[in-house]
């Protein structure tokens, strides 16, 4: 796995630092292995399984049990994940090998991750990079603002 801490991303949720409230948070059991920042939705089960849907959420990182960003939710674990609301910025896992320019739009592939590419079938933009970054071999985390 990636040392996502040389980019100080060891969190999901990194701003606005002044917020007094956290952001609203669900929580569910994983349909299958997911990492955290990965973007889900419920399932018919009430299950998060990765990609997106009417509701979108971002998996946050497993805080009780001091699971780190590398650590993998497991098939039937609990998981808190994110919200994504209006003036947040969160990680989110990015597909691997994708250029990121700021304030551009992000879509969400199948598997959870976002990619910088319209899939040109109408879907809307899931939020906009927070940053310029291109991303390595593997998936890493990439922050997106939600406006």
């Amino acid at each position: 796995m990636a040392n996502y801490t040389q980019f100080g991303k060891n969190v999901i949720f990194c701003a606005p630092a002044q917020m007094l409230d956290q952001p609203i948070r669900k929580e569910s059991p994983v349909a299958a292995a997911l990492l955290p920042g990965t973007v889900v939705s419920l399932d018919a089960d009430g299950r998060f399984a990765a990609g997106a849907g009417s509701v979108s959420y971002v998996l946050d990182r497993d805080h009780l049990g001091q699971g780190f960003i590398d650590d993998a939710y497991e098939a039937d674990d609990v998981a808190t994940a994110f919200y994504p609301q209006s003036a947040l910025i969160l990680n989110v896992r990015a597909a691997a090998a994708t250029a990121f320019t700021e304030d551009a739009p992000v879509f969400v592939g199948t598997d959870g991750t976002i990619t910088a590419t319209d899939p040109a079938d109408g879907t809307a933009a899931y939020g906009f990079a927070a940053e310029t970054i291109t991303t390595g071999d593997a998936p890493e985390l990439v922050a997106v603002k939600f406006v």
